[in-house]
C-alpha cells in the first residue's frame, strides 16, 4: 500500500509508533563523505540539535563545506532575533567549524526552498565539479521528506544524496511520549501526503 492510496485522515489515525516508522523509518547515516553538507534550519531548539550534528560531521572529516540554510527569523535563547542559518552558523563556529567552511544560505523559508537556494550557493562555491554527492543534515523526523525533496529539487547532476540525521537527545521513547512531538509527526505526514498528491516527490510504500 502506497501513501497515495490512503487518506490523510487514515495517516493521522495511526499510532505514534506507526507514525514514527513512516516518518523516520529506514533512514540512517551511510558513513559516506562528501564535499558539501546541507544543514536544514528550524526553530532554535531543533536548529541547535542539527547544527551540533553538522559540526560533528565536519569534525570527523567527512565534509569540507556546510551550507546552513534557512531564512526564517526566531527569537534565540539569548533573546536576540536571528535567522535559522545565522543561528546554526554561530553554533557550528562555537564547536570549532571555521567560518571559511560555512557557506551561508539565508533566504529559504521551506524545505523545498532549502534545496533550491542551497544549490545556488553550492554552485557559486564549487560548481558541483569535484563531488557528485551531497549530505543532508536534519532531524530524524524531518529527514525522509527532506531526502525526497532533495531528490526532486537538487540539480540532476547530484548523483548521490546521503543522510546524516540528528536524534532527540532524550531518546525515541521519551520523545514519542510528548504530545508536541506527535504533532510534529502529524505535520510531517500532512506535508508528505500533500507533496505526493501534488507529484512533487515520489510515491512510496507504507511500512509499519
Amino acid at each position: 500500500m502506497k501513501i497515495s492510496q490512503v487518506s490523510e485522515e487514515y495517516l493521522l489515525s495511526l499510532t505514534p509508533e506507526q507514525k514514527w516508522k513512516i516518518v523516520c523509518g529506514g533512514v540512517a547515516d551511510d558513513g559516506k563523505s562528501a564535499e558539501i553538507a546541507i544543514l536544514l534550519g528550524s526553530r532554535p531548539e531543533y536548529a541547535r540539535e542539527r547544527a551540533l550534528a553538522a559540526a560533528e560531521l565536519y569534525r570527523t572529516g567527512r565534509v569540507k563545506y556546510i551550507v546552513p540554510s534557512g531564512g526564517v527569523e526566531w527569537e534565540c535563547p539569548d533573546g536576540k532575533i536571528r535567522t535559522e542559518a545565522i543561528y546554526m552558523k554561530e553554533i557550528m563556529m562555537e564547536k570549532g567549524v571555521p567560518e571559511d567552511a560555512i557557506v551561508l544560505e539565508n533566504e529559504a523559508r521551506t524545505t523545498k526552498e532549502n534545496m533550491i537556494y542551497a544549490a545556488l550557493q553550492i554552485n557559486r562555491k564549487t560548481h558541483f565539479y569535484s563531488d557528485k554527492r551531497v549530505i543532508i543534515v536534519t532531524s530524524i523526523n524531518h529527514m525522509k521528506r527532506s531526502l525526497a525533496l532533495a531528490k526532486s529539487f537538487l540539480p540532476r547532476f547530484v548523483e548521490e544524496i546521503s543522510a546524516y540525521p540528528s536524534y532527540p537527545p532524550k531518546g525515541k521513547a521519551e520523545w514519542l511520549a510528548e504530545q508536541r512531538n506527535i504533532a510534529l509527526m502529524d505535520n510531517a505526514l500532512h506535508l508528505t501526503w500533500g507533496l505526493v498528491q501534488n507529484h512533487m516527490i515520489d510515491d512510496f510504500e507504507l511500512v509499519f
